[in-house]
């Protein structure tokens, strides 16, 4: 499946959703009863704002609409859109499941932010099994293709990469590499030799650790003179 089906996959057609001609009361009885914390609401069936049970509480003993409860209005992600597109923007959208429309804006369910996220983390690896590793890089001499045949040449495996500025004044480049290794400190001891700056993680060594991975790293460089 590729990333631009997957909100279409699993879009939620059948979540409760209001229009904001629709009775205060109503609205937080429905998502009382359905253990909801917000909800879409439309207008003319586009998507106008998340209401919240904190939105709704204020005004639940009136005959008030939603149209007149100051509600901020909400943006909503493309059915077809691309999740890493999305990813960008996810801060912006504060509750547990994002409002999703088609190209005209018409509103056409919802998903969850979690199922997002989960498919992110299992894009990157970024759960246990897997190592951490970053390279500090001057940016004018960079091959990543060389760096990656470096760990193919090590028998290691690179499940993702990405790439950033070293600091904003820099002119390095840090490459962060999701890894699978068998031997650790031999692929970071050969690295060493390139002259890069490392830094690693892994699910067998946290940062407690770190004096005895220094230790078992000497250990590995004395034996090779």
């Amino acid at each position: 499946m590729l990333l631009t089906e997957y909100i279409e996959h699993h879009l939620d057609t059948t979540s409760p959703v209001f229009t904001d001609d629709d009775l205060v009361v109503e609205a937080l009885a429905l998502m009382e009863e359905d253990g909801l914390d917000c909800a879409p609401v439309l207008h003319e069936g586009n998507i106008r704002a998340m209401v919240t049970i904190h939105d709704l509480l204020p005004a639940q003993h009136s005959k008030k609409r939603l149209k007149e409860l100051k509600l901020e209005h909400a943006e909503s992600i493309g059915l077809h859109e691309h999740l890493f597109e999305i990813i960008a923007r996810m801060g912006s959208f504060l509750c547990a499941v994002i409002p999703v429309s088609e190209e005209d804006g018409h509103y056409v369910g919802v998903v969850e932010k979690a199922v997002l996220l989960e498919q992110l983390n299992d894009i990157f690896h970024l759960g246990e099994g897997a190592v951490t590793l970053e390279l500090d890089v001057p940016a004018y001499d960079l091959k990543l293709s060389e760096v990656i045949a470096t760990f193919e040449k090590n028998d290691a495996t690179v499940l993702s990469c990405g790439m950033y500025p070293a600091a904003p004044e820099g002119v390095g480049m840090v490459l962060t590499f999701r890894l699978q290794t068998h031997d650790l400190f031999r692929l970071v001891t050969n690295l060493e030799k390139y002259g890069y700056l490392i830094r690693y993680t892994s699910p067998f060594f946290r940062e407690k650790d770190d004096t005895m991975r220094e230790k078992a790293l000497e250990v590995m460089r004395f034996m090779e003179m």
